[in-house]
């Protein structure tokens, strides 16, 4: 019996709908029922009464809850025992990450630490740029912050990183275009485009990512150029955007926190462009205050083996 077992049983304990449970844990419904399933083999009893419309707990079900908290519980309180016994831990853990992971489950792992380790000071350093964004490796090399969000970089033999989920690129189009009717584009359909894109200087791989994605759905981008250094995403995209200078290409996550009411939104298809979102931190970072917030992550983020990708998803190849 695994604690992320018993966490996503709680969850759908206290939820007593899988769906909703399941986004509560941020896995996809099949995943959740199946981790309760090999739950239910392993004890030998059902712990859920189920029906097409209704989820009840079985009279097991109820005990497992009962202990299951209690075992939870006492996880993270003989961890903080341990650390503060210990004296060698540190009380604070800082981290950065881009503006839009407050609309990711970044923002949940962030609420959730606070509430396990009430005695840790977690030290937000949030960015509202893409240089300032990249600029986290630099405070990473110094020692400055502890864990970082970001683009997945270049490895080397300070930094490791760690998949945690891929972002959704989608078109940003002024309402009235002749495309704005449509569900789904096709990246194809923006070969005629001028299209918005971030600064090559501020993230090349990601740059030549979108770019190559273009190129595989047969054209050379023809891609807006400005003088001064240009955000990846944002207000700033989205003023050129309803201008009429050009077509956005815009991270999913941006767009759920913002909707400028003269623009629209397209999903893209024929490649599905996607940007890798990594945690980043250093190898000789001893803090367990780091490795419990990295445990909650995972417990927040599917798993590689339980998210398959739709069949016209692009690689990420290095993005």
């Amino acid at each position: 019996m695994e604690l992320r077992q018993l966490r996503y049983f709680v969850a759908v304990a206290e939820e007593l709908n899988f769906s909703r449970a399941a986004g509560r844990m941020y896995l996809s419904q099949p995943a959740l029922s199946q981790q309760i399933r090999k739950l239910e083999q392993e004890l030998g009893v059902a712990l859920f009464d189920r029906t097409k419309n209704h989820v009840a707990l079985t009279e097991a079900g109820r005990a497992l809850l009962q202990g299951a908290r209690r075992v939870l519980v006492l996880v993270e309180e003989t961890a903080r025992e341990a650390r503060e016994v210990g004296g060698a831990e540190a009380r604070h853990l800082r981290v950065g990450f881009p503006e839009y992971a407050n609309h990711t489950p970044v923002a949940d792992a962030l609420q959730t630490f606070r509430r396990r380790h009430p005695y840790v000071e977690l030290e937000e350093h949030e960015t509202f740029t893409l240089q300032e964004t990249l600029q986290q490796l630099d405070k990473l090399n110094r020692g400055t912050l502890d864990v970082g969000f970001m683009l997945r970089p270049e490895e080397d033999d300070v930094i490791k990183v760690e998949h945690v989920l891929d972002i959704e690129l989608v078109a940003a189009l002024p309402r009235g275009h002749p495309l704005a009717g449509r569900e789904v584009l096709s990246m194809r359909e923006l070969s005629e485009e001028r299209l918005i894109l971030f600064s090559r200087g501020f993230h090349p791989r990601s740059y030549d990512y979108v770019v190559a994605c273009c190129r595989e759905a047969g054209f050379e981008p023809k891609v807006v150029q400005r003088k001064e250094p240009q955000l990846y995403s944002g207000a700033a995209t989205y003023r050129m955007v309803a201008s009429g200078i050009g077509v956005g290409i815009v991270a999913k996550p941006v767009v759920s926190g913002y909707r400028p009411h003269d623009v629209i939104f397209k999903p893209l298809r024929d490649p599905a462009p996607v940007l890798e979102l990594v945690a980043a931190w250093r190898r000789d970072c001893p803090s367990s205050n780091l490795q419990s917030f990295l445990e909650i992550i995972r417990e927040l983020t599917p798993d590689a083996d339980e998210t398959a990708a739709t069949p016209d998803r692009q690689p990420i190849a290095g993005a």
